[in-house]
């Protein structure tokens, strides 16, 4: 990290002008991206260079730095033990919203997940547009919403209404934070069930909508179709803004700010620039995790790449070359297909990336010397 720091520094004080380029090239040599797990679309269990998965989405790790990932297209909850062995989690691989033993209940495209300290597991169920639970015994409820119902209302439980719910972070407090995408709307749901709208108006609802991007507090700001959350120590929680192609941070007191990303929303409206936080563009980012030293990682989706704010407010990427591939070995090179999920195991300095396109879980580690 601090080798990082420092080159960083030397490049934004000396560079000449072509420091866009250096700052872009210099950054990428420090890393290898290299396939984890999975092959090609499929639903297979067993070992990672066998194992087939199918369009996930999002993905976590536990204290005992398990992996699991919300299997999409597969319709359930994959897990990576320590000993490599790919299983399933949860779900039948079915279509539904039964709840019951994880080996009985049904999912329907689930997207987000993530975990608490006490071994428990939150799925954002984007086609059911409810909120699941899996519990440290192994059971599945349905913590929030109305299943099949898409709309909005707050309120306890299934009186709760989603519209395609999809990234979903933890507080220390036990608090969930999700990123309620076609309601345009970060909700929060208590531990005892209660459903809030936590930042994000307007009448603007449904797939069809349009959201807006306006900073301010809580629900006088605005999102377009905000997806991954992510909750920082402090209780801060950032936000994968998508379709304003920005990473927004609410605070403690509920504002809302951008803290990186420039140019017009909507669909096609994203490109790419790297440089400081309020000049650099990015396209359709999707998924995020916050570092222990209050970087943000995410997932560049349509620009293919894998990104990271630093401490000093700079955005740079940590890899891929923006084409749309397949492609292992020294970042600058490498290629994605529609990054999605980003976890980081911090111990290992391990980033572990959602390939969604390529069927993969992709890793990336620091290039050795």
């Amino acid at each position: 990290m601090f080798v990082k720091k420092f080159l960083l520094f030397c490049i934004l004080n000396f560079a000449p002008p072509n420091a866009d380029f250096v700052l872009y090239s210099s950054l990428y040599a420090q890393h290898t991206v290299s396939s984890f797990a999975g092959t090609d679309s499929g639903y297979v269990n067993g070992k990672l260079s066998e194992a087939k998965f199918n369009t996930a989405f999002g993905i976590c790790i536990d204290k005992e730095g398990n992996i699991y990932a919300a299997d999409s297209g597969n319709n359930c909850i994959r897990k990576i033990d320590a000993d490599g062995i790919v299983s399933t989690f949860a779900g039948t691989g079915q279509t539904g919203n039964d709840d019951g033993t994880a080996n009985a209940a049904t999912f329907n495209s689930p997207t987000g997940i993530c975990s608490d300290d006490m071994g428990n597991f939150y799925v954002a169920d984007f086609m059911n547009h409810t909120i699941r639970k899996i519990d440290n015994e192994g059971n599945v409820t349905t913590l929030a919403g109305s299943a099949g119902n898409p709309g909005f209302a707050d309120g306890y439980a299934n009186q709760a209404q989603f519209n395609y719910p999809r990234g979903i972070a933890v507080d220390n407090e036990g608090n969930l934070f999700v990123g309620d995408s076609w309601n345009h709307r970060i909700r929060k749901i208590t531990p005892d069930g209660n459903v809030t709208t936590y930042a994000g108006g307007g009448n603007q609802i449904g797939v069809d909508s349009k959201g807006s991007w306006v900073d301010g507090p809580d629900t006088t700001a605005r999102f377009f179709t905000p997806c991954g959350a992510a909750v920082d120590n402090f209780g801060n929680v950032y936000v994968a803004d998508a379709l304003n192609h920005r990473i927004r941070k609410i605070d403690t007191f509920g504002n809302v700010t951008t803290i990186a990303g420039n140019g017009n929303s909507g669909w096609n409206n994203g490109s790419f620039a790297d440089g400081a936080n309020s000049s650099a563009i990015l396209n359709t980012p999707t998924e995020l995790f916050v570092t222990p030293d209050q970087e943000i990682i995410f997932s560049d989706t349509f620009g293919n790449r894998v990104r990271i704010i630093n401490i000093d407010g700079t955005v740079s990427t940590i890899a891929g070359n923006g084409t749309a591939g397949f492609h292992d070995g020294e970042s600058s090179n490498a290629m994605f297909n529609y990054p999605r999920g980003i976890a980081m195991d911090a111990a290992e300095d391990k980033i572990f990336v959602i390939d969604s396109k390529n069927f993969r879980i992709r890793l990336i580690t620091k290039k050795e010397d």
